[in-house]
């Protein structure tokens, strides 16, 4: 059984101007460099190309919200 929220565990506040370090270090924290990121990339693949999307809905939902 899967509980889906779709929404940050934290709120990040709005940054004031750009920072490369603070977005790399976010990055890092929100699944690294290569590792999760990747399986992110991988995910989002799998929802462009779900096939029967209206008789699997429930599913394709599953995998499309993973990289939203």
């Amino acid at each position: 059984m899967f509980l889906r929220v779709n929404k940050l565990q934290t709120e990040l506040p709005a940054p004031k101007r750009r920072d490369p370090n603070a977005a790399a270090a976010l990055q890092e924290l929100l699944g690294g460099k290569y590792g999760e990121m990747s399986t992110l990339g991988n995910y989002l693949f799998q929802s462009f190309n779900f096939r029967s999307k209206t008789k699997l809905a429930s599913f394709y939902s599953l995998v499309a919200c993973i990289t939203a």
